[in-house]
């Protein structure tokens, strides 16, 4: 895989869009695009928790591994092989031209490559709401045993915790004004790695 590109400060969204759609991308892919050709490699991602930071890891995997699709109206070969990585095109035969395959083929690959990546981000956004909605629990937990009874069940425990926080010592109003504060930041929390860090 290729080195991320650094994304200048005054970037445009068009431009860090595109740099977030290259993320990942091989060596041999940023080469041909530099050079203006439209090249296509189908990959999936693997993402997995390392076992001793339980940093999440992503990793881009490509289908077929050594093997891209270029896309050349104007039939440029040279233009392709002279760029740096490329070793050879695929053909049948010493004497056949390059092997072509048909447009449909490409998009249906595209298409599934899409949509694996929408369920993959579904599951994502899944996991991520399930361990923000564990934790929220957990914390709300322990502010109820830290707040004095008396609460209706109506009553937001947020509320109900401003309304007596003033009657309470100054230990358990620190440890109530801790918990609140971490509520609200696994609240706006927005990604799992934040989450995490509210834990």
């Amino acid at each position: 895989m290729a080195r991320p590109l650094p994304i200048a400060a005054n970037a445009t969204e068009k431009e860090k869009e595109a740099a977030e759609r290259r993320k990942g991308e091989s060596i041999i892919e940023r080469q041909l695009r530099q050079k203006g050709i439209d090249v296509y490699m189908p990959a999936s991602w693997l993402r997995l928790k390392h076992h001793r930071t339980n940093k999440m890891i992503e990793r881009r995997i490509p289908f077929l591994v050594g093997y891209a699709f270029v896309h050349l109206p104007e039939l440029e070969f040279e233009k392709v092989r002279g760029v740096e990585g490329v070793v050879c095109m695929l053909s049948a035969s010493r004497l056949s031209g390059p092997v072509q395959f048909p447009e449909s083929l490409i998009a249906k690959l595209m298409l599934a490559e899409f949509d694996t990546a929408q369920a993959e981000q579904q599951a994502g956004w899944q996991e991520m709401e399930n361990r923000r909605f564990k934790r929220s629990e957990q914390l709300r937990g322990q502010l109820k045993k830290i707040l004095p009874k008396g609460r209706v069940r109506t009553v937001p425990l947020r509320d109900w915790a401003d309304v007596v926080i003033d009657r309470m010592s100054e230990g358990a109003q620190s440890q109530v004004r801790a918990l609140i504060d971490r509520l609200d930041k696994l609240q706006a929390a927005e990604t799992l790695a934040e989450i995490e860090e509210v834990a």
